[in-house]
């Protein structure tokens, strides 16, 4: 899985990124719009994060919606 370690806008700090997966963008491009491209979006990989951001463009950063919070918490049990 590729991954970079950029500032994330959310933490405040270097975090690990990774591309998000089908779910995820699924979710991104119902909540932007179907017109959004999600195909080169990086999110997140902080504990409790869900800042995702398109590839060299860290200005233009959502949040994913709340349920892949508890997805995460449920998965790490």
């Amino acid at each position: 899985m590729r991954t970079r370690t950029p500032d994330c806008p959310t933490c405040g700090t270097m975090q690990i990124f990774r591309f998000p997966d089908r779910e995820e963008r699924a979710a991104v491009r119902e909540k932007e719009g179907p017109g959004f491209f999600s195909d080169n979006l990086w999110r997140c990989t902080g504990k409790g994060c869900l800042t995702y951001y398109p590839q060299f463009d860290n200005a233009g950063y959502g949040r994913l919606p709340e349920k892949f919070l508890a997805e995460e918490t449920a998965a790490g049990e």
